[in-house]
């Protein structure tokens, strides 16, 4: 009974959470006109920065950041820039992630710690439970993010070459680099894909009076990815030396499209050792019961014929 009692308690303040939020984030009639209006790729980047203040309005972001300003991490560089790799990029990001990580870490655990004891199970059960349902939820959250960095991270290596394809172009065309970074923004962007919302926030940034060299320092240093930084600095290096810059990319893109092949390589030559444990583990097993358990079977009657005779 109290564990029923327990579980309607906890779907009903979800639901309620849930309630808030959807009706807390619901787009004004206004909003929605504008998102018409506005092209797609061009306003990629302009439509994040104009939705920082109204999601930081939200009622449910203020909680989680209520509670992750109180807990341990909120201010830790290495988590910031962990977000920054995997695209999370706001004012309050850092704290809100720690307050979900609290909260789906610290939840769970009260939860079972309130059910065993309520259920008349030993404390130091009930302790042990909750303390694997914190490091769990933990370890899982923190799992989510690397997970995401590395798949952002990844996305933008395989479509790096491309990119460069059609800054070579557009630069072959008679347009500039900060014309040529813009278009290849707005095309890319329009794609929802990682690489061209970059270079959408580079495009921006010189808008609004940044240098380029800074800019694209930024543009390596926030994303974590060595083929960005080593672009950034072939361009500023070109730019300082006034070498072609459609030949400098149509060189960098091969050696790039070369790396992306390498590394399918070798990610296939790997294939083979991680099929070995699923292989040694789920497979062999279910073959050796089948080829050898009728055997056994034949050999225990056997045996039990001789025995017995």
């Amino acid at each position: 009974m109290v564990m029923l009692v327990t579980v309607v308690t906890f779907m009903v303040a979800t639901g309620i959470v849930l309630s808030l939020y959807y009706a807390a984030t619901a787009e004004s009639p206004a909003t929605q006109r504008l998102r018409r209006l506005l092209p797609e790729g061009a306003t990629a980047t302009a439509r994040t920065q104009a939705a920082k203040p109204r999601r930081g309005s939200h009622m449910l972001q203020r909680i989680l950041a209520g509670v992750g300003q109180y807990s341990v991490g909120g201010d830790d560089s290495s988590l910031r820039q962990s977000l920054s790799v995997a695209g999370i990029r706001s004012k309050s990001a850092a704290v809100l992630f720690v307050g979900v990580r609290t909260l789906l870490s610290f939840g769970p655990a009260l939860f079972v710690l309130f059910t065993q004891v309520t259920g008349g199970k030993p404390m130091v059960r009930a302790v042990g439970l909750a303390l694997v349902a914190w490091i769990y939820g933990h370890i899982l959250v923190n799992y989510w993010l690397k997970r995401r960095a590395r798949r952002r991270v990844r996305q933008i290596e395989i479509g790096l070459p491309d990119s460069l394809d059609l800054m070579v172009v557009c630069l072959e065309a008679g347009l500039g680099l900060n014309a040529t970074i813009a278009r290849v923004g707005e095309e890319r962007a329009s794609m929802n894909d990682a690489l061209g919302k970059e270079f959408a926030q580079v495009s921006l940034e010189l808008r609004e009076g940044r240098s380029r060299e800074e800019s694209l320092r930024a543009l390596g240093d926030r994303n974590g990815v060595e083929d960005l930084k080593s672009l950034a600095g072939l361009i500023i290096q070109s730019d300082r030396l006034g070498a072609s810059m459609a030949k400098t990319l149509r060189a960098h893109a091969d050696v790039l499209r070369t790396k992306r092949r390498q590394r399918a390589e070798e990610a296939a030559r790997k294939l083979p050792i991680k099929i070995l444990f699923p292989l040694a583990l789920f497979v062999l097993p279910p073959l050796f019961v089948i080829a050898v358990g009728p055997a056994l079977l034949r050999i225990k009657e056997m045996v039990k014929l001789i025995t017995h005779g």
